[in-house]
């Protein structure tokens, strides 16, 4: 077909190339640099020598400036009561190294639970690591302030009823704390752990309150009293606030003293009113003992004292009046 006059054929179009943005075409620029590239090169060949590096290393954990035994644990100053050797006894009982790693990110942890489990350790406050190889470990210390009396021995027992180790009291030592008398029971747990009866439970609580200083001088030692004595046949299952004790005299008089401190029953007398009541008749009579006694002291009435002579024998009599 003829090709129309005046006409022309369009030839086909290339798409127009697009110039790449000035700033990438700035940065590639300053990337391929020869002083970017030797960079680039150092890091990554530093990154690989880095397990290289780390494995031709000195061990550190043999070193002396990083093992920790018993000598380099400090602890909270300890009272008179506490062994000398609690530190170690705790490694010991825990079964911990004698030459622990100061690098090992357990330690703090299982110092801490080491020292927890020692039945005179009644809460682990802080466990701090320092270099050289130091360990500083706050506790709060459990205090006896008891002893019960058993068929083979004397046990100590703290304020909440807690055994405590015997071995660490002298025979001397028992006659610096209340004694807990006619006890029935044996304990039903481990060291560190409750007593398990109800009746003790209170009388360590009596015992605490009693055992209170006073002007450099507990209650205790000021009225001259030698033990609580508790009542029988108690259920393991009683309220230890709702049984009733006595309090025994050097001279052998008997104080009939009530519930423990912590009651709340109606009608019961107050820590501090009993007390109160006990110092009176003590300044009255120049004591709870003379030589007509022993006496029966019942303080827990309202309106009054009443005391009564025990019985020595079967039989006799009591002659009783109203103070």
């Amino acid at each position: 077909m003829a090709k129309s006059p005046g006409t022309t054929r369009k030839k086909a179009s290339r798409p127009a190339e697009v110039a790449p943005p000035a700033k990438l075409q700035r940065a590639k620029s300053r990337f391929f640099q020869p002083r970017q590239l030797i960079a680039a090169a150092f890091v990554a060949l530093a990154l690989l020598m880095i397990p290289v590096v780390i494995s031709r290393l000195p061990e550190l954990d043999g070193r002396p400036e990083y093992l920790i035994g018993p000598e380099q644990v400090t602890i909270s100053p300890p009272p008179r009561w506490i062994p000398p050797d609690l530190t170690k006894q705790v490694f010991e009982l825990a079964g911990l190294k004698e030459q622990e790693s100061l690098q090992d990110p357990t330690l703090s942890e299982r110092i801490a639970a080491a020292f927890h489990t020692h039945p005179w350790i009644q809460k682990v406050v802080s466990v701090r690591k320092s270099f050289p190889a130091r360990v500083q470990v706050e506790v709060i210390y459990r205090e006896p302030v008891a002893m019960v009396r058993g068929i083979d021995g004397h046990y100590p027992i703290d304020r909440n009823g807690i055994l405590l180790p015997a071995q660490d009291f002298a025979d001397a030592d028992v006659e610096r704390f209340p004694v807990i008398e006619r006890v029935s029971s044996v304990p039903m747990g481990k060291l560190g752990e409750s007593w398990g009866d109800p009746a003790v439970a209170g009388a360590a609580r009596l015992a605490a309150v009693l055992s209170k200083q006073k002007d450099g001088k507990s209650w205790w030692k000021e009225l001259e009293l030698v033990s609580i004595v508790v009542p029988r046949r108690v259920a393991l299952t009683e309220n230890a606030n709702e049984l009733e004790y006595e309090l025994k005299t050097a001279g052998g008089s008997q104080i009939l003293w009530g519930r423990g401190p912590d009651s709340t029953h109606p009608g019961e007398l107050t820590v501090v009113q009993k007390i109160e009541r006990l110092i009176a008749f003590r300044n009255d009579y120049g004591g709870f003992d003379d030589q007509h006694g022993p006496y029966q002291i019942d303080i827990r009435p309202w309106q009054g004292i009443n005391r009564s002579f025990l019985a020595k024998e079967p039989g006799d009599t009591e002659a009783r009046q109203r103070l």
